[in-house]
């Protein structure tokens, strides 16, 4: 469609004669200027008439102007290619079908080109508008009194004066299919505004069907609701979506069999628990210690006790454990002696009976927890160790 363009008492005459098919057309010197200068899609109107007789003329279409000369389609609303000659007129006058497509006041108001009352089924609309076009243009809006009230999706096929643009579905702002009350009934007028994007009719004031929406407070959603994933970690209000919850999930271990990574750590059970309970490194160390200790040993470290120790002296282990005590004397003559006692109970003894000194006894014993043990050499005490 060509958009029509005007100058006021464009007049002049012919540079030069023309035939009843030549497309350029050239205008007395520096006259070109009195007509419009179209761009693409534009146009004026251009009657040629034969100087020596009113009733010889031809209506053109001029679609470029490049100074005097104009270039033009010939034989339009209805009239003839005709020759003329030197002189003949050329003018930008109105023609009736420029007129008829002006746009007036009353078809301004009755919306003459952009209403229609529509035929067809509830969801399968018809209507045909009066245009030259022959497609529907991006941003195209027209108002569409519907037949009946729509039960789901629903389609328009609007006819542009005489071209079918077919069945064209109608949608709701976001590009979704109507779903039935939209149009609330018959005679609803409905507006529709074309998308090309969506290559769809979109409805801007159907009725709104409340049973589709959840209420604000405590909504019950049905379908599939979606909400836009949190970042990992949240801890506020926002909706948990299910990729959200996995994300979680990814860093824990399934309770059955589970495969643990990093440094996994459990509460230290007590000394001798015997149950199924997760054993901590802490746990293993401290059975070790208990199962040394109660093999008699005393403990885990030797210690030189004969600074703090003497010779026929009762002492206490206060280890709640037993301790190993080992105490010598060296260098022993024929006839010296030593024993131990543990709870005034002897648990160790010797006699020497060298002929010459320098040899050494020693008396190795247990001492239970709480206990009481004293040693007792004939002579002097040459060492004493104890491990606890």
């Amino acid at each position: 469609m060509t958009v029509q363009l005007f100058a006021n008492n464009a007049k002049t005459t012919l540079a030069s004669p023309i035939n009843a098919t030549q497309t350029t057309i050239t205008v007395a010197p520096g006259t070109g200027a009195l007509f419009p200068n179209p761009s693409s899609g534009q146009g004026f109107k251009v009657t040629l008439v034969s100087a020596t007789s009113a009733t010889v003329y031809e209506i053109c279409l001029c679609t470029a102007r490049s100074g005097d000369t104009l270039t033009v389609v010939r034989a339009q609303e209805g009239t003839s290619g005709t020759p003329f000659l030197l002189n003949d007129i050329v003018g930008n006058y109105d023609t009736a079908d420029v007129m008829a497509n002006l746009v007036q006041v009353l078809q301004l108001q009755n919306q003459y080109y952009l209403y229609a009352v529509a035929s067809g089924s509830a969801n399968a609309l018809s209507a045909t508008i009066p245009s030259p076009l022959t497609a529907i243009p991006d941003g195209m809006s027209i108002v569409v009194k519907a037949t009946a009230a729509n039960t789901g999706a629903t389609t328009l096929n609007l006819t542009l004066g005489s071209t079918s643009t077919g069945a064209v579905p109608i949608v709701t702002g976001n590009n979704t299919a109507l779903v039935g009350g939209e149009i609330a009934g018959a005679g609803y007028p409905i507006t529709l505004s074309y998308s090309s994007t969506f290559n769809a009719w979109v409805i801007t004031d159907g009725n709104i069907n409340l049973s589709l929406y959840a209420y604000i407070n405590s909504p019950t959603f049905t379908g599939t609701p979606r909400v836009p994933t949190a970042a990992f970690n949240d801890n506020s209000t926002i909706i948990a979506s299910t990729s959200w919850v996995q994300n979680q999930l990814a860093n824990y271990a399934p309770i059955y069999s589970p495969t643990f990574t990093g440094v996994p750590a459990a509460p230290t059970a007590p000394s001798g628990t015997s149950t199924t309970q997760i054993a901590t490194t802490a746990f293993v160390q401290n059975q070790i210690s208990t199962q040394i200790k109660g093999l008699g040993f005393g403990g885990t470290t030797w210690n030189n006790v004969i600074g703090s120790r003497s010779n026929n002296t009762t002492y206490t282990n206060p280890y709640s454990y037993p301790i190993m005590v080992t105490a010598w004397h060296s260098g022993a003559y024929p006839g010296d002696y030593g024993y131990a006692l543990v709870n005034g109970l002897q648990v160790t003894y010797f006699y020497s009976d060298t002929t010459n000194g320098g040899s050494t006894s020693t008396m190795t014993f247990i001492v239970p927890p709480g206990a009481s043990y004293l040693v007792y050499c004939s002579a002097s005490i040459g060492g004493w160790n104890e491990l606890y």
